[in-house]
């Protein structure tokens, strides 16, 4: 089955959406993509994540069976474990290369504690800079979708979708610490996980059911009133929540560490319009229109990586901040460019799994040194 390069660019958005925020808030590279309020790149990773999950392992149980899904799926898990291990590594190479000041200014991190404490802790995914801390949160849904798809391939999505909402309650009503993520040990809480996962879980539910629900079809039928809403909230919701009566209940309907409410209405309008959107755009025009977004988005999780990298590695070995705004949005377009290039050089020498690569490169050796043989 063909991929959606619509559900590929709204990933390659999102990539973009971060990218513009870490390295040029503030500018105009980064308004598009920030002017919607309540909503970012964050939230529409988180959710997308889910709903092409859903999609890829319903077909993969059809096609083949539960215990392949289950082993992509693991699969799946330990090469996120691998991500952010390196990212948490790269940033305590960083805090070895600068003052506490200047690190705690970049990482968000501690900087004090000795350097091997620092590796335990970003082994143990205990040590995540800013910028780069999505992948835990995003570790640990994929966690959790190890029974929700037990259950979905039972058809149970009902129980699902139930068990997502009675948790986001509970978070939401009655916050624990074993919900909260937090940057390093005793350090800041950056999400409270399990009313997070509300966006991603449901999204898994749409994805499962995305084909015996017809889905894009139902978006594209009623995509102008979506567009329509989308538009209405967008000029009016930053209005109603600083009304009188509202304004007194804001921290909670639009926080973004516990994931408000407002924020999960939000991301789910703005995701399925985008959706909408782009499909008639890639419908009534060429895929090269959007190809940067569409390639980026086919390799989303890189494009992170690289990112976070960047985050941490520029400013402490390259240009020390702060940047003027020119230099900023230099930056974003710099690093997103890599990404890009890095999709498109995986699509070229048919780069699908990195694991596979010294194996790649020791047959491709051995061959090398095989042919040698043979001319001598």
């Amino acid at each position: 089955m063909r991929r959606d390069l619509a559900i590929d660019a709204l990933r390659g958005l999102a990539i973009w959406s971060m990218v513009s925020l870490h390295f040029a808030d503030g500018t105009w590279a980064a308004e598009p993509t920030h002017s919607f309020p309540y909503v970012d790149g964050m939230s529409a990773f988180v959710l997308l994540s889910g709903l092409v999950l859903g999609i890829v392992h319903r077909r993969w149980t059809e096609r083949f069976s539960l215990r392949y899904s289950m082993t992509r799926l693991l699969r799946r898990i330990a090469v996120l474990y691998v991500c952010q291990a390196a990212v948490g590594l790269v940033a305590v190479w960083v805090a070895t290369e600068m003052t506490g000041r200047e690190f705690r200014s970049i990482a968000v991190l501690p900087y004090r504690p000795d350097t091997w404490t620092k590796i335990e802790w970003a082994l143990t995914l205990r040590y995540l800079p800013s910028g780069g801390n999505i992948l835990l949160m995003y570790l640990i849904l994929m966690v959790v979708a190890v029974g929700a798809i037990a259950l979905l391939v039972r058809g149970w999505w009902p129980v699902v979708a139930t068990a997502s909402i009675a948790l986001y309650v509970v978070s939401q009503a009655w916050p624990a610490s074993w919900m909260m993520i937090h940057s390093a040990p005793d350090w800041y809480g950056i999400q409270n996980w399990a009313a997070w996962q509300i966006v991603f879980m449901l999204a898994l539910v749409a994805g499962w059911q995305w084909e015996a629900w017809r889905i894009p079809d139902r978006i594209d039928l009623v995509l102008p009133v979506l567009i329509a809403v989308s538009l209405a909230l967008a000029f009016t919701i930053e209005d109603v929540i600083r009304s009188h009566d509202v304004l007194p209940h804001a921290s909670f309907l639009i926080d973004k560490v516990h994931l408000g409410p407002v924020r999960v209405v939000v991301s789910f309008l703005v995701v399925t319009t985008l959706y909408g959107v782009l499909t008639r755009v890639l419908r009534w025009s060429r895929r090269d229109v959007l190809r940067p977004l569409v390639s980026t988005g086919a390799r989303s999780l890189d494009a992170y990586v690289i990112q976070a990298t960047c985050l941490l590695v520029i400013p402490a070995v390259l240009i020390e901040r702060p940047w003027s705004q020119t230099l900023s949005v230099g930056m974003a377009l710099g690093v997103f460019a890599i990404c890009w290039a890095w999709a498109e050089a995986r699509t070229r020498f048919g780069i699908d799994k990195l694991h596979r690569l010294p194996v790649r490169a020791v047959r491709g050796a051995s061959t090398r040194v095989r042919r040698g043989e043979k001319v001598s």
